[in-house]
Order: structure tokens, then sequence, then C-alpha cells
């Protein structure tokens, strides 16, 4: 019989788009589609859960701008992904969520496993769609692919009955793609005769993720340097999204609306580059001054003036209208000048005598990094240490997560970042977040994938202590804490970790902390390093 196969259609499709690896986790309903790709070229990439297959291949796909691949069985595991599926839509990373579901042929007896698995994928990707007949099925793979590639970029899910990896269709073509998106608004100039207008001192300009995902960061440093901008990061910009060391950087803005309305009070023009200025909780006024003038430059029409109103919404791609506006405000063509790091300064805040002397632990542990190294933090109570510190010696790419609100990114975050570019990212994470995915650390084993982990142990959601008592307008002395302790017995993360495959050590002192990192660094495989916080 002519034609192909649907299983044969999944192996033309990933060597027509030249996929290297799929991640996932398998179930009943997939044993069709990893029989087809077992004998395509792509490697699978075997997660012990499902939220790790999709942090792993979202940072993959934040390192190489493709979207990742990604199997999950039909919906329990699509269930067990959703919130890292969540946290990618949210942080614009793009992937196709492949899903198996029961025999079309069975699904008229509402079967086990058989469920209305789009209806729940809605909720986290930008587009889903479940195949109907094996004629489709190379029309939606190629549809599915392409539309996680366009702005907005994010997951795409498409589930596929099991059966029709095993018939024959004559709908066989394939098309590689070539994505032309480098457009820049025509009336570029107006925006900068609106920018040059601005009163001296008085321009903010924000990034948020999508000036990383587009290598836009020396384009803003250009623009910021002609007008003298003060440039702040996003708050939960996912991503590297401005030079640190840059004169004019001025932080990154408070996660809250009030703390962000005090800051941004204090200028004319709001230049916001990306989708939104985001933020944790709401205390008592809009994030955004109804006063301020506010210019958005991003790539997708539904993010333009979405959370507050624009003067000016310009809908173009980061890097080429960065680039035309650096070119229309004659800005300079190199850069330099950049601010070194005030190292005695981070010393003096972070010290071994102060309140927390392993904060000078932390510090130890990035002043032995390169610049260049990815750094993953994640809703830890030394999240914002991390990134004081990180930023403040000139890391480019620090990576805050998680911007959909779900723990469990961080960890195989690296495990993906560190798979694209064949270097070990440095996680920092607390023995509690690191709970909800430390089943990446096996994944990197198995695959000999460079990671580091660097967790603190205090025995407690230290974090959301800190927010119980923040709301509650008590002291942490006075308060009795429900479900925010796991001690009696305490966990022993360094056996669990060795468990998954890790090798682990502790960092104690900042005599040892090098000799420690330089084995950690020369590991083709994960480091689970330990800082006690509570000695």
């Amino acid at each position: 019989m002519a034609g192909r196969t649907g299983g044969e259609l999944i192996q033309d499709f990933l060597a027509t788009y030249e996929i290297p690896f799929v991640f996932g986790n398998p179930g009943t309903t997939e044993t069709t589609f990893l029989a087809a790709v077992a004998e395509s070229g792509a490697t699978y990439v075997l997660s012990l859960h499902e939220s790790s297959a999709v942090g792993i291949a979202a940072g993959y796909a934040m390192i190489t701008g493709k979207p990742s691949i990604v199997s999950l069985h039909t919906y329990p595991g699509l269930a067990n992904g959703m919130f890292n599926m969540r946290n990618a839509l949210m942080s614009g990373v793009p992937l196709l969520v492949i899903n198996g579901q029961q025999d079309s042929r069975f699904l008229i007896h509402n079967p086990v496993l058989g469920a209305p698995n789009t209806r729940l994928a809605e909720t986290a990707t930008k587009y889903a769609y479940e195949v109907t007949r094996a004629d489709d099925l190379a029309i939606a793979l190629q549809r599915c692919y392409l539309q996680a590639r366009l702005q907005p970029s994010g997951p795409v899910f498409l589930s596929i009955p099991m059966d029709f990896l095993l018939e024959r269709t004559e709908s066989t073509a394939f098309k590689k793609t070539r994505l032309i998106e480098d457009a820049v608004p025509r009336s570029i100039g107006d925006v900068s005769r609106a920018l040059k207008a601005v009163p001296a001192g008085k321009l903010a300009i924000v990034c948020d993720y999508a000036v990383g995902a587009a290598h836009g960061v020396d384009a803003v440093s250009r623009v910021a340097t002609a007008l003298d901008a003060d440039i702040y990061a996003a708050p939960f910009h996912v991503q590297g999204t401005v030079n640190p060391l840059h004169p004019n950087f001025r932080g990154q803005l408070p996660p809250t609306t009030k703390k962000i309305n005090e800051t941004l009070r204090r200028y004319h023009t709001l230049l916001l580059i990306g989708e939104r200025i985001d933020t944790f909780t709401y205390d008592g006024c809009a994030a955004i001054p109804s006063e301020l003038q506010v210019i958005q430059i991003a790539p997708a029409a539904n993010q333009l003036g979405f959370d507050y109103p624009c003067d000016i919404a310009v809908l173009g791609e980061i890097q080429a209208t960065l680039e035309a506006l650096a070119t229309a405000i004659g800005a300079p063509t190199t850069l330099s000048g950049d601010r070194t790091a005030d190292l005695s300064a981070l010393e003096a805040k972070y010290s071994t005598s102060g309140r927390h002397p392993s904060d000078a632990l932390i510090l130890g542990v990035l002043r032995h990094l390169d610049q260049a190294t990815h750094v993953i933090t994640e809703g830890s109570s030394e999240d914002a240490i991390v990134q004081d510190m990180a930023v403040r010696l000139g890391f480019r790419n620090v990576h805050f997560s998680p911007r959909g609100g779900g723990l469990g990114w961080a960890m195989p975050l690296g495990v993906g970042i560190g798979l694209a570019t064949g270097n070990p990212a440095v996680c920092f994470v607390g023995d509690g977040g690191s709970l909800f995915s430390i089943h990446a650390i096996w994944t990197a084993a198995k695959h000999a994938i460079p990671a580091i982990f660097v967790c603190f142990v205090n025995h407690e959601y230290r974090l959301l202590k800190d927010l119980w008592c923040g709301a509650m307008g008590t002291t942490m002395a006075a308060t009795r804490f429900v479900g925010m302790d796991f001690n009696n017995p305490n966990l022993n993360l360094q056996s669990i970790a060795e468990g998954f495959g890790a090798r682990t050590e502790k960092i104690e002192t900042l005599e040892t902390i090098g000799k420690v990192l330089d084995r950690a660094l020369a590991h083709r495989g994960p480091s689970f390093l330990i800082i006690d916080r509570e000695p």
C-alpha cells in the first residue's frame, strides 16, 4: 500500500525540522509514538516526571530559540506537566507538546485514559488541537510547530490518537518553513521624535524577557546611552534583559504595584520593551501612574497596551526595531565605559559577620563563576540575595523563575540549558522548592548533562513564613506556623540527590569554595552542592 504511516510522518517531521531531541515521560497511549521516535534520528530524553520533561525542554528552547518537542502521557500526564507549560507560556518559551490519546475507535466508550486533553491544555498553551484523522497529521504537526515559533512564542498542544500512527495516509507533504520576522515599523521616526522630546533625566526604559530572547540587550544599551535614559529590568523577567554594568542601569523594578508606582512616578515617559511589567502582589494602587507617558515596543499585537493604556504602541520584532530606533536617534554604534563590579561593597553587605554568615558563601560561589554562566533562581528566601549579587557582579544570563507562578521550573530549566550550551548552568534553589522537580537530576545524570545545583537548607518554607508575617502584621517569633516546616524527620537531601545520580558536596567555608566548584564544573553530569542556612 502506498503512502506513509502516521509513525513514519513523525519521523519525517523530526528529520525535516532537524529536531535532535524529544523530551518526555511516556505512558500507555504513547507506545506508537515512542516506536516512531525509536526509528528516527532524534534522541529521546527521558524524565522521571512530566514537569521535569517540560522544564528541561523549556531550558533547551530558551537557548536555541526553536520549539522543543515534548511527549506527555494523556490526561494524567498532561496534568502533571501543566504548571511548567504555564510557566513557559508566561515566559514566551516555544514548545510543541504532543499528547497521546486513546485509540479513536475506542473513544465512543469513554474509556479509561480517554479524556478532553485539549480542554485541559487550553489554560497553559496558545493553541490546542486534537487530530481527528490520519490524513490531517502532517498539516497539524507543521501548523503547531509554526504556531509555537510565531509571536508571541509559547507552548502549543497537539493530541494524537495512538491508532493514527499505525494508519497509512497519502497526505505526507512536509515543508521546512523559513520564518521572516524582522519587521520594523515604517514610522519609527515618530517614536524617535517622541523619545527625544522627553525632558532630560525623565525617561525610564523597562526591559521584559523579549529583549533577551531577541538578543536586543546591546541595542537597548545604545538607545539608553543616546537618550541618557535610566534602565530597569522588569520583575519576573525570566532571562537576562539588560547589561547590568551599564552606567544607567538602576536595577530590577520591585515586584509590588505600589513600589513600582513610586519608582516610575519620578519619570515623564516610560519606554516598555517587551510584553509587560509583571507584578507579584497588589498593595493599594496601580503599578503604572496614570500621568506617565507610555511607549511600548512588542513583537505581538495582543501584547500591546494589554495591561495598561499606551500613548504609542509599536509593533515590531524587538532587535530589528531597537536597531532602527538606535539609528534614528543617532546612537553610537559601539559602547564602552561599563561600570566595574564593586566587590568591596558586596563583601561588606554580605560578610561572614552578618546576620547570615552563609551569605558570604553564596557570594563566594558567584565570584568563582564566569560572568557568562547562566544563573537560575527560584522562589526561595535567598532569591533576592542571589539576584542582587549576580546582577551587581555583572552576570548577564540571570534567569528569574517562575514567571507563571509554579515552583519546579528552575532545576529542569538548568538541565535543559546545560544540554543546549554544553556548559553547566548554576541553579540556586531552596530545600523546599527543590522537591517539586528534584527528579530532573536523574535526566542530567543519565545523559551526562553538566548541571550544578546549589541548594539552601533551612528545613522550612522560609519565604512563606516571611510573607505570612508581612500579610498578618506579626513577627516570626510571635507566630504559630502550620504547614511550613519539614522536620521530625528532617529531609536528607544529600541522600535524595545521590539517589538520583548526582555527586554531592557541602559548601561550608570560603576557603573550600574554589575546589568544590572546580570539581563541579569539570563533572559531565549533575552536582548537588548544599549550603546550610540555619546551621
